[in-house]
């Protein structure tokens, strides 16, 4: 398994607990279904990675993204760095490895 695996891997299973952490805190819906579906998709990224790098990387480009969008903007917005600050700093260093894989592969 590759670094790129490893780290996709365990970022797709921080986002799946932070939905489940979400729902379990504060009766979240909207929590558990963003962090369950963020984490399939993140899940089938790291499926991919071996196989179709390049795609892979884009889609985990578009949820880290995502991610980094809604979760910066609660940031500032609410100023606590558990669980937006954390997320939104996974996120942007995960995009930025994703957008690597992206041009590594010559895309």
């Amino acid at each position: 398994m590759s670094v790129s695996q490893n780290l996709t891997l365990g970022y797709a299973a921080l986002i799946g607990l932070g939905g489940v952490m979400g729902y379990a805190k504060s009766g979240s819906g909207k929590s558990l279904v963003a962090g369950g579906i963020s984490a399939a998709a993140l899940y089938y990224v790291y499926t991919q990675l071996p196989v179709n790098p390049t795609f892979a990387s884009a889609v985990g480009l578009g949820v880290s993204g995502a991610l980094l969008g809604v979760m910066g903007a609660r940031f500032r917005q609410t100023g606590k760095m558990f669980p937006a600050g954390v997320v939104s700093l996974v996120s942007l260093g995960m995009a930025g490895g994703y957008l690597h894989g992206i041009i590594r592969a010559g895309f």
